[in-house]
């Protein structure tokens, strides 16, 4: 009987977190919307990039019999590709490990960005742009069993990978990541070290 009662707990706890996402979360969004676009929520712009790059694949899927088409010649051509593999078509016989590290990468992004300061703008948006980017490519894996490609650039004889937006924006995430961290970041000087050493707290004894 106590299971039982656990049970219809948890599922009442389930049914009020889904009522609050798909309801709630919303309003929330629109009535704060002003807010979001100038600290940059996480969610929110990583569902516009979602967004983004499922427009983009649709439009490739219905006209891919259009397709390839040169857009600059010996340069920039759009072509339909089915990548069963992961970035560039790399490791095309893998099929359950690209979705289980992008649902892990997304897991991960989304918990340390509600750890993210408001005011720390570029690394919300490198989480944006990389949250935004793998659920387009997981969306992909799960719907296809493939992700679409359709964006060829030649350099002289040497076609690059085919990619996509996701994949672009994916990149993006990661250049910004590794710029705000390696190089805009604020260095700690002598005089905030000392006072973070003076506010220490006492080693214990015990």
């Amino acid at each position: 009987m106590k299971t039982l009662k656990n049970a219809f707990i948890w599922a009442k706890d389930m049914l009020k977190a889904a009522f609050y996402t798909v309801a709630v979360y919303p309003i929330y969004l629109l009535k704060n919307i002003g807010y979001h676009f100038r600290s940059p929520s996480v969610l929110l712009y990583a569902v516009i990039f979602f967004i983004i790059d499922r427009v983009t694949k649709y439009l490739v899927v219905s006209n891919a019999h259009l397709l390839p088409k040169p857009v600059i010649d010996n340069f920039f051509t759009l072509r339909y590709v089915r990548n069963p593999g992961v970035a560039f078509g790399w490791f095309p016989e893998w099929k359950l490990p690209p979705i289980i590290m992008a649902i892990s990468l997304v897991a991960i992004i989304v918990y340390y960005s509600l750890k993210v300061p408001e005011e720390d703008r570029m690394t919300r948006w490198a989480l944006a742009l990389l949250v935004g980017g793998a659920l387009g490519n997981l969306y992909d894996r799960l719907v296809y069993g493939f992700v679409v490609d359709f964006l060829l650039f030649h350099f002289g004889s040497f076609d690059f990978p085919v990619f996509n937006f996701a994949d672009m924006i994916i990149d993006l995430g990661v250049f910004i990541l590794f710029i705000d961290i390696f190089f805009l970041s604020p260095e700690l000087d002598e005089e905030d070290e000392k006072k973070l050493s003076n506010d220490a707290p006492a080693p214990s004894l015990c």
